[in-house]
């Protein structure tokens, strides 16, 4: 039992670290783990992996929403978390995500005994089907736009960064995290580009009440969370990414849609994990890497529901206390200067990680991310990236 609670505290620690570092994901820490797993037993290691990618699903918002830093599955935020920084409610922000996050996770987790018996059969129905709905959501998304020209630049947005990202993830090679530079191009190096060009300084106060908070709706962000979450762990080719598309659709309110993306994140955490007892199919690096060390029965599962809540707690946890702490640290620096260091920083690590490749991708992706900024559209559509690839690959065309 005791090795279990240090496997925990282990995990969480890896999981809070990568969170909180931009480029890094849980899964760089899975060869380092798989080749650890001779010292401890292989529960224990599952519980690393397990913990380290809940954790991460929620520390991760901190970078994304205080400087602009998004990972894979956060890159929504960047905008609507941004807003409400420059407004002095970055705390503000960030309680969102913990509080859609945890309220997500726990319905998830309540609703397991239907989801078990609704999630085979439901699979097998939507998994064919799966391409239509996704250029209906693609669609409403274009249409949904105020102006012509909107939804003029809106389809532009999403063919282009359709086709690249189709032409990027065409060009995987082994070890080669493509979505890194590709999604830092279209989504955080914009921002950051932008705050350093016009000047972006903090506000002189911060509000950390908590008033607003308490009084504001969490079920149905959580529904949408938990429902878009569980599409994400399931369905192949569907990712937290294009899932809190799905949850944007439905969700229209910033703050309720920022409740909605936590929680499709930690709940594709959880249900790609899930995912190898309800259908036999790993939707994960951290899922694969889990099976390889244990077998999947129900005793298995128990232990997972359990430390899955334990870091789910621990993740909000630190998220709250290191974003307060991160924001305090805001307030002493210059913004404009940390955007700049941050932007060269993010360039640094996608040739470490990709190489030449990794930053022609990122500059043409930047290219392509900077005009919903400049033409007032959501920045959703650039998520054309991972859903034409997707659409097509339901399709058999890709």
């Amino acid at each position: 039992m005791l090795e279990l609670f240090l496997a925990l505290a282990f995990g969480a620690a890896l999981g809070a670290i990568c969170g909180l570092l931009p480029g890094l994901h849980p899964n760089n820490t899975i060869p380092i783990v798989l080749g650890m797993s001779f010292l401890f037993p292989p529960m224990s290691a599952a519980v690393v992996l397990i913990s380290a990618g809940v954790v991460n699903s929620f520390v991760a918002f901190i970078p994304s929403i205080l400087i602009g830093a998004p990972e894979s599955g956060s890159e929504l935020s960047v905008l609507p978390g941004h807003r409400l920084l420059l407004q002095g409610k970055g705390y503000e922000a960030l309680q969102l995500t913990v509080i859609g996050g945890l309220a997500s996770a726990l319905f998830a987790m309540a609703s397991l005994p239907a989801f078990a018996l609704a999630v085979p059969k439901t699979y097998s129905f939507i998994r064919p089907n799966v391409q239509y709905l996704l250029i209906f959501v693609v669609i409403y998304m274009v249409l949904s736009e105020k102006t012509w020209k909107g939804k003029f630049f809106a389809a532009a947005v999403f063919a282009l960064s359709g086709i690249f990202g189709w032409l990027a993830l065409d060009k995987i090679q082994a070890g080669n995290e493509i979505l890194f530079p590709l999604l830092s191009g279209l989504f955080g190096l914009p921002m950051l580009l932008l705050s350093v060009k016009n000047r972006v300084t903090m506000p002189e106060s911060f509000s950390f009440e908590t008033e607003e908070i308490r009084k504001r709706k969490i079920l149905k962000p959580a529904l949408v969370g938990s429902v878009a979450g569980v599409v994400a762990g399931m369905l192949p080719g569907i990712g937290s990414s294009q899932a809190t598309v799905l949850a944007q659709a439905g969700e229209r309110d910033e703050k309720s849609f920022l409740m909605s993306m936590a929680g499709v994140s930690v709940v594709d955490v959880i249900y790609s994990l899930l995912a190898l007892w309800l259908i036999g199919n790993a939707r994960s690096g951290i899922a694969s890497a889990v099976g390889t060390l244990v077998s999947i029965d129900f005793n298995a599962v128990l232990v997972f529901l359990s430390v899955i809540l334990a870091s789910a707690g621990i993740g909000a946890f630190l998220t709250l206390k290191l974003s307060r702490s991160a924001i305090f640290a805001l307030r002493r620096v210059n913004y404009r200067k940390l955007c700049a260091y941050v932007f060269a920083f993010v360039f640094i690590l996608i040739f470490a990680f990709t190489g030449f490749f990794g930053l022609a991708v990122a500059g043409l992706a930047l290219s392509i991310g900077l005009v919903p900024n400049l033409t007032n559209i959501r920045r959703s559509h650039a998520m054309g990236c991972l859903i034409l690839p997707a659409i097509l690959f339901f399709m058999g065309l890709a």
